[in-house]
């Protein structure tokens, strides 16, 4: 259970029912009993249904509880009904391999939230600890009936854009996308999270032996991750995440800071004339490949790139020559200066070169900072890949492999 909200606590059942324990079946043994009460109808007046666009909403966090089950469930009436409930229909259904495994996952997510109320929280605790299962979960079923389901569409506040950015707007952990745009609005699909949790008493034997930073609200111990990785690692953090997480927060760190450093690096306007002849090539334009015996991508490409080779090799092999005729142009006519030019993209290069990137991903900031510095927009960023395949065949990037 990852987070305390209708969704999680039935999917959290779900996995310790015995069959059938399919979606329908589990929604409707945990609403079908509300919505069988005279009193329970929509706004027109009509039975609230159960069907199974909800239920896939409901489950999706799409929307919220419908707010005639909602406004059933206000009463200590309803509270004494949801324990009887859970005693007679979902107890001996149980399966009992795992179900001391789910409610302690259930137990966990309580005790991570922060929003649920230290006297509610002190509730639920000794009913379980009591055992009094069939209470506990009906207390909890009702409390979280009440709570929001559907997922808030919160939009980005910009003390968290330098985390963004570091992480290149991507969870570290499943590489999804941390920000949507809703209405032309960016909104959260992430959670800010500690690395070294604020309150470690939960898990003292995990992180006994790890030091704590001396700022737990500095950004060196912040990072952004997608929704379900930040609330999977809060509730139940341990030492060997927290090493990774870590990890993986000072590698972010450290390429960001590279990044802002080469995008500081001048790159020659007319680098643009170049890029814009790539994006003018059309099926008429003659194109004199370059000789398969003077590619020279195989003394600087790692034998385990064998991808990166490939394109490499192709956009060598058919453009080389015919940028090769560009830069000899403006060279000739005086527009431009090529050596000017490979010494800036070998410098860009040479800071890139410092072991926090493969190989694949130096090309990609190299890619990336050409269309930066040369302005032509995203719609120009195959050429630039072109462009840095250029100057890969012409030395200016990467070494030749020693033997």
């Amino acid at each position: 259970m990852t987070e305390l909200c209708f969704a999680e606590f039935a999917k959290c059942l779900q996995r310790a029912m015995q069959p059938p324990n399919g979606d329908k079946d589990v929604i409707e043994l945990l609403l079908g009993w509300i919505t069988a009460m005279p009193s329970v109808v929509d706004k027109n007046g009509n039975p609230v249904h159960l069907a199974p666009s909800l239920i896939s909403d409901l489950l999706n966090r799409k929307v919220d509880v419908p707010k005639a089950i909602k406004n059933a469930c206000t009463t200590q009436k309803i509270l004494t009904d949801a324990n009887k409930h859970c005693e007679d229909q979902i107890i001996p259904y149980l399966n009992p391999i795992v179900s001391n495994d789910m409610f302690e996952r259930m137990d966990k997510a309580i005790k991570a939230d922060d929003v649920i109320a230290t006297k509610k929280k002190k509730e639920l605790a000794d009913l379980l600890e009591n055992g009094k299962e069939a209470e506990f979960l009906g207390q909890l079923l009702i409390y979280v009936i009440n709570r929001e389901n559907r997922i808030s569409n919160f939009p980005v506040v910009s003390e968290d854009i330098p985390l963004l950015a570091e992480a290149d707007y991507k969870c570290p952990i499943c590489h999804v996308s941390l920000v949507e745009y809703v209405k032309n609005t960016p909104v959260k699909k992430y959670k800010v999270i500690k690395i070294f949790p604020e309150d470690t008493s939960a898990f003292a034997s995990e992180f006994a032996l790890i030091p704590r930073p001396k700022r737990i609200d500095s950004p060196a111990n912040k990072m952004v991750l997608c929704r379900n990785h930040a609330k999977e690692y809060e509730l139940e953090p341990t030492a060997k995440e927290y090493i990774n997480l870590k990890k993986i927060k000072d590698r972010l760190a450290a390429a960001y800071s590279l990044r802002v450093d080469i995008n500081d690096n001048t790159l020659e306007d007319e680098i643009q004339s170049v890029l814009y002849g790539l994006a003018g090539i059309t099926d008429n334009t003659i194109l004199e490949e370059l000789p398969m015996e003077a590619l020279r991508l195989d003394q600087k490409i790692l034998p385990e790139k064998y991808l990166l080779k490939n394109d490499e090799t192709a956009r060598v092999l058919r453009y080389y020559n015919f940028i090769n005729d560009l830069f000899s142009a403006m060279d000739r006519d005086g527009t431009g200066n090529f050596e000017l030019i490979a010494s800036e993209i070998k410098l860009a290069y040479k800071k890139l070169d410092n072991g926090l990137f493969s190989q694949d991903e130096i090309v990609n900031q190299l890619a990336e900072w050409i269309k930066n510095k040369s302005r032509v927009g995203d719609k120009n960023m195959r050429a630039c890949h072109i462009v840095v395949a250029y100057f890969i065949q012409n030395c200016e990037v990467f070494h030749e492999i020693s033997k």
